[in-house]
């Protein structure tokens, strides 16, 4: 996701404008990185067999965020924002699911290799258990929590989530190995408990 790609400036001057509420300014930065979200979003979807089209979670993205009256202070807020959103919609649509079967064939997540440890079946989890253990650890560390969220629903690669937070790349390594760890733990004890 890169909204930079036609220049700092004028990414700079459109969050400026969105924070001023302006509506044509968001439009324009939201079609900037619609392409990046649209291909994070068909991998979310796919994974946790969302009801949701690929389009339709983008759009659904969109929508929760336009509502908001964005005051956006800098890239990384934006980003923040938009996969925060985007977890948010698939959380809701998890719940949805969940409320439709009463509790039972609740869609399911794949982290291809990202989040779980690498094997076939094994990398499976529930979105609900996914966010109560990303507010686990963000109660924890919120720094760990956010690079989950940069680097998993944003789709943002360690240098851009480094960037972003200002923090070399081999920290956001580190720290994604260890949000990773601790929210495998956290997942595993809440499929015993």
């Amino acid at each position: 996701m890169n909204p930079d790609a036609n220049g700092g400036d004028e990414t700079a001057e459109l969050l400026r404008r969105c924070s001023s509420g302006d509506a044509q300014a968001y439009d324009t930065l939201f079609a900037a990185i619609y392409a990046d979200l649209h291909l994070r979003a068909r991998h979310l979807a796919r994974g946790a067999g969302a009801t949701l089209s690929t389009t339709a979670l983008v759009h659904e993205t969109y929508l929760k965020l336009a509502g908001r009256g964005l005051a956006l202070n800098d890239r990384a807020h934006f980003f923040a924002l938009a996969a925060g959103a985007m977890r948010q919609v698939l959380l809701n649509g998890a719940r949805d699911a969940l409320a439709q079967k009463r509790g039972g064939g609740m869609k399911e997540t794949t982290f291809d290799g990202a989040l779980a440890v690498p094997s076939e079946a094994d990398d499976r989890v529930d979105m609900i258990a996914l966010d109560h253990a990303l507010q686990q650890l963000a109660a924890t560390d919120a720094r760990l929590a956010r690079v989950v969220e940069l680097h998993f629903f944003a789709g943002l690669g360690f240098a851009e989530v480094g960037e972003l937070l200002g923090l070399a790349e081999r920290t956001i390594a580190r720290d994604w190995r260890a949000a990773r760890a601790l929210l495998q733990m956290q997942l595993e004890a809440g499929e015993r408990g």
